[in-house]
């Protein structure tokens, strides 16, 4: 588990690492409702062919903050797959924050940057997970299968 905790020092819940999240093998979850924020467009191009492999459907691809917030309160996504750094200076933390708090829809973070900073942001944004890039289909199917059962609980 990654376990931050804030400036202000209240703990933060852990997010849990990728390889945290794995359910029984072979289990299938619903399909979720993926909006995908990714400023580079190739990622973006992989990330909505492995969600499609992987039984999902993207409502949405986009490549800033301002526009997800907009896309998410439109679409109403499961959840957003949110880039940490986007460019044009929007950031996917302030986005999720935004998202969540609009919306109460819930982000899964995908970043290149794994610094204590920066994870400390993200975990404030009380995503479903964190996953560093490069990360694998599989990794990328557990974490998505975790969250379908955290909101299937809720």
């Amino acid at each position: 588990m990654i376990s931050v905790t804030q400036a202000a020092g209240r703990d933060i819940p852990p997010v849990p690492a990728v390889e945290e999240c794995a359910g029984p093998e072979g289990r299938r979850t619903r399909s979720l409702r993926v909006l995908v924020v990714e400023d580079e467009a190739i990622a973006a191009m992989d990330l909505e062919m492995m969600l499609e492999v992987l039984g999902h459907s993207v409502c949405g691809v986009l490549a800033e903050g301002p526009e997800a917030v907009r896309e998410a309160g439109a679409t109403r996504p499961d959840l957003v797959l949110m880039d940490i750094r986007l460019a044009g200076g929007t950031d996917g933390v302030e986005a999720a924050h935004d998202i969540r708090r609009l919306y109460g829809i819930r982000s899964l973070f995908l970043t290149a940057h794994n610094d204590r900073a920066t994870l400390e942001r993200a975990a404030a944004a009380q995503p479903f997970a964190v996953l560093t890039k490069p990360y694998s289909r599989n990794q990328l199917r557990l974490a998505l299968d975790r969250a379908a059962q955290e909101l299937d609980r809720a």
